[in-house]
């Protein structure tokens, strides 16, 4: 574990370096997310999420997105969704899939394997995505290694994230890699607020890469109805 996380910091800090080379911007992105756990199989979760870039002087966009989940076992399960996000200049409606995988390999250590698949397009018009601006089509593979520290709200969490577009020739091209560090400290009954810093090392001629601070918000459902009945019993 020490050694995966040794190799993860220095390709971390080593794409760091091409910050002065290329056209980095720094950006914000804040996510406030609900969830609602139905059963053991299924659960459900709505998130709003607002960011700026032009190093935190422009508004980025806005998004709204619904998402569904089944757990097949303790380990694997299949999601869905939709996200809807806006810039005021142009919308954007996105649909993915997702098979998530989680291996505990002790009551402290999690290593997670995210594999996606999303569509997204500016327009439902088949004119405008002919002559204007096709749906982009990106399969993204995604590795987490998860700390629980004992006796501790807090946790941290690594890893990478690589993304392939699959609507050019040669039918999977890479377009970039993510990189991304952070940690979370579990409210409990009030939730959790996580905070991650991740760098888009992108594969192209302008070098236009980002570094993001984002800042989540999350909370169940489940639980505050959790409370509500426990207040009452007392």
């Amino acid at each position: 574990m020490s050694n995966f996380l040794r190799i993860l910091l220095v390709l971390f800090f080593c794409s760091f370096q091409s910050y002065g080379q290329s056209n980095t911007d720094f950006q914000s992105r804040s996510i406030f997310l609900v969830d609602y756990k139905l059963n053991k199989k299924w659960k459900f979760n709505s998130e709003y999420r607002y960011s700026l870039e032009n190093d935190l002087q422009k508004f980025r966009s806005s998004s709204i997105q619904l998402e569904s989940e089944y757990a097949f076992t303790k380990k694997l399960s299949l999601s869905g969704g939709y996200r809807f996000s806006s810039s005021f200049e142009e919308d954007n409606h996105r649909f993915f899939a997702a098979i998530n995988f989680d291996y505990k390999m002790n009551k402290t250590v999690i290593v997670s394997s995210n594999s996606k698949f999303q569509y997204s397009t500016n327009s439902f018009d088949m004119d405008f995505m002919n002559e204007y601006k096709a749906p982009v089509k990106m399969a993204r593979q995604k590795i987490v290694l998860d700390i629980n520290f004992p006796k501790s709200k807090f946790s941290a969490n690594s890893g990478i994230e690589i993304f392939l577009k699959t609507d050019s020739q040669p039918y999977f091209k890479f377009n970039r890699i993510r990189y991304f560090i952070g940690t979370d400290y579990n409210f409990k009954r009030f939730g959790k607020l996580g905070l991650l810093v991740f760098y888009d090392d992108k594969y192209n001629p302008r070098k236009d890469d980002r570094i993001v601070l984002q800042t989540k918000y999350s909370i169940s459902i489940n639980n505050l109805i959790k409370n509500k009945k426990n207040e009452k019993k007392k």
